[in-house]
């Protein structure tokens, strides 16, 4: 089931208080306009019913995919730790025992959203991720100066993209032969991962081709 609330938030421009779902879990099969919404990215979206202003405001949630058998948390930095061990419970206390599940952590929206549109278009997020890195280590031989911070993959129109964040906006499509062959030529290694790894990143993909 999904659990939400609504609380009051102020706006940023003009002061005035109004009410705000917020959602402390999301059941994308329960509730698949809410589902859109986290895909499409207007999710988190706030506009003031008095003055108009628009912006995104930021909290932890749990989504949960019923149908690829997934569950993502959004959470702060500090809070890693306290669901990483709420994911790993083998006493099913916690209530996330739940066997054949993907269980994800992410620590920003944006990643919420990606995790939530790779695995409803049926993908390995891991292989994504090496993929990412491999464009980004790309990016940052052939133009330096660009400085890239953030790389993002989307799905368009059945076409994957990767969007890279910097200094300057890039964006480019990723041949879907690509992805298969990622995925054939690490099937074996990712085969023999460890099940609990819950943060699959960036970080993730640079310790995984380091082993």
């Amino acid at each position: 089931m999904s659990l939400r609330r609504k609380k009051t938030v102020a706006c940023p421009k003009c002061n005035k208080e109004s009410d705000y779902l917020f959602w402390e879990s999301l059941n994308g099969d329960l509730d698949p306009e809410a589902k859109t919404q986290l895909i499409d990215g207007t999710f988190f979206q706030f506009k003031c019913p008095y003055c108009g202003h628009e912006c995104k405001v930021d909290y932890g949630m749990l989504y949960h995919d019923m149908a690829h058998q997934t569950m993502i948390y959004y959470v702060s930095e500090n809070s890693v730790e306290e669901i990483q061990k709420m994911f790993s419970d083998k006493d099913g206390e916690s209530g996330f025992l739940i066997p054949g599940y993907r269980k994800r952590i992410v620590t920003n929206q944006n990643a919420l959203r990606e995790k939530a549109i790779i695995f409803e278009n049926e993908l390995d997020d891991r292989v994504v991720e090496l993929i990412k890195l491999l464009y980004l280590l790309d990016v940052q031989d052939k133009f330096p100066e660009v400085n890239i911070v953030e790389a993002y993959f989307l799905v368009l129109e059945g076409k994957y993209i990767i969007e890279l964040i910097g200094e300057k906006f890039l964006k480019a499509e990723i041949p879907l032969d690509l992805y298969k062959s990622i995925e054939n030529n690490f099937a074996e290694r990712l085969a023999a991962e460890e099940e609990n790894q819950f943060m699959i990143d960036a970080k993730w993909a640079n310790e995984f081709l380091k082993k």
